[in-house]
């Protein structure tokens, strides 16, 4: 098991399987419960789905939080290497700061 998994609860995911949880847009005022997403797919791009069914701006990059451990999923990295089935994530617009 990977110290990402150690920390965020879970067991790797076999392949082909789903993953389920929550999430919620970055002013508190929707929420969505996403269900069937393939454990396998980047981050990134279920970040970009949640935003585009939550209505969300196109033309502005995503980032989903695991909002239990308080910190940003990798776009590239498999959501369900990172996230437990039923977790509470947040949608939030990527800031380029500097």
């Amino acid at each position: 098991m990977r110290a990402e998994e150690q920390r965020a609860g879970s067991e790797p995911t076999a392949a082909g399987s789903v993953i389920n949880f929550e999430v919620t847009n970055c002013t508190g005022t929707e929420t969505v419960n996403v269900t069937g997403v393939q454990a396998t797919l980047p981050a990134g791009a279920v970040a970009a789905a949640v935003a585009d069914r939550m209505s969300l701006p196109p033309n502005t990059p995503w980032a989903l939080r695991d909002d239990s451990r308080g910190v940003f999923l990798e776009d590239e990295k498999a959501i369900g290497e990172q996230v437990v089935p039923g977790a509470r994530l947040t949608v939030t617009p990527k800031a380029h700061l500097g």
